[in-house]
């Protein structure tokens, strides 16, 4: 999506890590609504700040693209969780 193009970032905070949360602007594209668009990505609602997304994600999951094409797809704080459990 911003391939060979400057990327802009808008920070709108940062998380309990210390890692900047913001808007990713590729020219007039804004990234984080495309990703969600596409069905690429899901929205983190402890930072959500652009109700917009969630239209978005919904329109996603209705059409079954991306991600939402799969019957049970799960949310990655899930999968990392679940992932950690299986290691130790």
């Amino acid at each position: 999506m911003c391939y060979q193009q400057t990327a802009v970032i808008e920070r709108i905070d940062i998380d309990r890590y210390g890692r900047t949360v913001g808007k990713v602007l590729c020219g007039q594209v804004n990234a984080n609504a495309e990703q969600i668009r596409k069905g690429m990505a899901w929205v983190y609602r402890k930072y959500l700040h652009d109700d917009s997304l969630l239209l978005l994600e919904q329109e996603a999951q209705v059409s079954r693209v991306g991600l939402w094409g799969d019957r049970e797809p799960v949310p990655p704080w899930e999968w990392r969780k679940h992932s950690r459990h299986k290691i130790e």
